[in-house]
């Protein structure tokens, strides 16, 4: 029953939550101050009760006191029901795209976070999102000659530092009065032995940035920290996006303004190869490059870009079409050929189509671990995908370090798309239109 409560609670509180949106964005649009204050003011507590209460039936309240408040103040602040009506929806739509976005993020900042966590922080129960360190004595050394650490007794919460672990399993420590003086007990004895289960560890959010510089000081010193992988893996998406570009440009140019025989016939032909499974061709290709001398060479990972992909010429072709015959005509009429004005008239007019291809281009060359992991064996020749697999067989053990190199292998990428990825949507988004 409390089960089903909790259900009936949550599903009014989603019901609730865009009416107080609408009516606080509606009453910043119509710069109603009274009705934005009320509208913060009841959002604010509304969050408060639904995070904060232990019961389903107080946040059903609050959700129906939360969802009738909104909509009144909603109806305050505009003209009438249907201008409210709409406001509730873009926020609803809004607020859905919203919590999708963090639910998308979760594993990304689970990434950046353990890449930043020390190594007795990694599986502790529940996690934690924020990197925290052990808090280090200003004046205690301990056997080692390092900073000692500093924990609390859990049966009296007394501030020690931990100077010794013994070989029985306990720990020596010191006992202090604040967290850099040593307090001397009246019997003159400094020094105590506490079992790890008796002492809780005083932390404060302190990311361990080292966990990035262990991670590139791990690799072999032939790799330069990194660098031929990182070098390999940049040539290899070079002549990927480039041998992709000019050769699906080329094809879906033929394809889409000049006439000739079995055009559509050829065409309907590549688009059937893209019901083949690549599994089917996997085998005839390793043989065609293991004739050709290309095993263990960097070729085979790039040469077959510069012969098209059905799915790219297909997307600039649509966007080939979308252009006027008018241009073409002014330009045959000026004296250019079909090369003319496939450079200089057709290619300036599908940068988004280009952009887009370049960006999936990309991706598809930084992250491709099963070209390199069925070509390649040296290991100076890997990229940085299949070089962070043989990292996590060496280094799997160790989280942060992991984490650490993961994400430096993806930050790059990430940030590409980030700057990109307006071009990206817009030429995906009018592959279709106008097309024929």
């Amino acid at each position: 029953m409390i089960a089903l409560l909790w259900v009936v609670a949550i599903l009014a509180a989603l019901v609730a939550a865009p009416f107080l949106v609408a009516a606080l964005v509606a009453a910043v649009r119509a710069r109603s101050g009274p009705v934005v204050a009320l509208s913060a003011a009841g959002l604010a507590v509304f969050l408060g009760v639904a995070f904060g209460v232990p019961h389903p039936l107080g946040l059903l309240a609050a959700a129906v006191a939360a969802g009738l408040g909104g909509r009144h103040l909603l109806r305050s602040v505009t003209r009438n029901w249907q201008h409210g009506s709409e406001a509730v929806k873009l926020s609803a739509a809004h607020l859905t795209l919203i919590a999708g976005s963090f639910v998308f993020l979760i594993p990304f900042a689970w990434l950046i976070s353990t890449s930043l966590k020390p190594d007795d922080e990694m599986a502790v129960f529940p996690p934690r999102w924020i990197p925290t360190q052990q808090v280090e004595s200003a004046t205690i050394k301990n056997a080692e000659g390092l900073p000692a650490k500093l924990s609390r007794t859990k049966d009296g919460g007394a501030l020690v530092a931990e100077v010794a672990d013994l070989p029985t399993g306990e720990i020596q420590v010191v006992r202090l009065n604040g967290e850099g003086a040593q307090a001397v007990p009246a019997g003159g004895e400094q020094r105590a032995t506490f079992a790890r289960g008796d002492l809780e560890k005083v932390r404060r959010p302190d990311p361990r940035w080292e966990n990035y510089s262990e991670a590139l000081a791990f690799l072999p010193p032939e790799t330069r920290f990194g660098a031929v992988f990182l070098g390999n893996t940049l040539f290899l998406t070079a002549m990927t996006v480039i041998g992709t570009l000019l050769s699906s440009s080329v094809v879906a140019f033929a394809f889409a303004r000049l006439n000739w025989p079995g055009k559509n016939v050829w065409f309907a032909i590549l688009l059937a190869t893209m019901m083949v499974p690549g599994a089917v061709t996997m085998m005839p290709q390793f043989l065609i490059f293991r004739s050709l001398g290309w095993i263990d060479t960097l070729q085979p990972l790039w040469v077959p870009a510069f012969f098209g992909s059905a799915f790219n010429i297909f997307l600039l072709r649509q966007f080939f079409m979308t252009i006027p015959n008018e241009l073409e005509d002014a330009a045959k009429i000026d004296g250019c050929g079909p090369v003319a004005i496939y450079w200089r008239i057709m290619l300036p007019l599908v940068k988004p189509a280009l952009a887009a291809i370049a960006i999936m281009g990309t991706l598809g060359a930084w992250n491709n671990f099963q070209g390199p992991l069925i070509y390649l064996s040296s290991p100076e020749k890997m990229p940085l995908a299949y070089a962070l697999q043989l990292y996590q067989t060496q280094h799997g053990g160790e989280p942060g370090l992991m984490m650490a190199a993961s994400t430096l292998v993806i930050l790059p990428i990430i940030v590409l798309f980030f700057f990109t990825q307006r071009y990206f949507i817009e030429g995906v988004s009018l592959t279709g239109l106008g097309g024929r």
